[in-house]
């Protein structure tokens, strides 16, 4: 028996290094592959920034709205999914406005859709757009990554 205690203790220090060994594989496959991923995302969020655009086409008085036809000019292949339009600021002449959000889709690169701000007091707004005479607003939108784009709507 004098001859199996080595034999034995050798076995459990390669049992050992075998186990230490494939715990260390899985630790750095879990860090690559978080690496990677969040690699991955924060590039897609910087190209999203830097080549995302939103255009204003045209703006037209509606009844009660000021419209606008928007069109998704990104550089890249970047979609506006229907959050982030959800997030589009509008302001005229500076000042927030909210829009009917309720038939907003996602948006690829080159597609076109249409926002209408209120300008009626049945909206609830106390401030209205534009007055009853003629003039003109600065229309302004910034989606919530890439530029957006400013127009100067003149209306009778």
């Amino acid at each position: 028996m004098k001859g199996a205690t080595p034999i034995i203790a050798v076995i459990l220090l390669l049992l050992i290094t075998i186990a230490a060994g494939g715990a260390t594989y899985l630790w750095l496959s879990r860090i690559q592959d978080t690496l990677f991923t969040q690699t991955g995302e924060g590039l897609t969020a910087s190209s999203k920034q830097i080549y995302g655009k939103i255009d204003i086409i045209s703006a037209w008085n509606e009844t009660t709205q000021i419209c606008l036809l928007l069109r998704n000019l990104s550089e890249q292949q970047i979609t506006y999914t229907e959050k982030d339009l959800e997030s589009l600021a509008t302001l005229i002449n500076n000042r927030p406005y909210d829009f009917d959000d309720s038939s907003l889709a996602d948006v690829g690169q080159g597609e076109t859709f249409v926002i209408c701000i209120c300008n009626a007091s049945n909206c609830g707004s106390s401030y209205y757009a534009y007055s009853g005479s003629a003039g003109t607003v600065t229309v302004k939108v910034e989606p919530p990554f890439g530029d957006g784009d400013t127009y100067d709507f003149s209306y009778p």
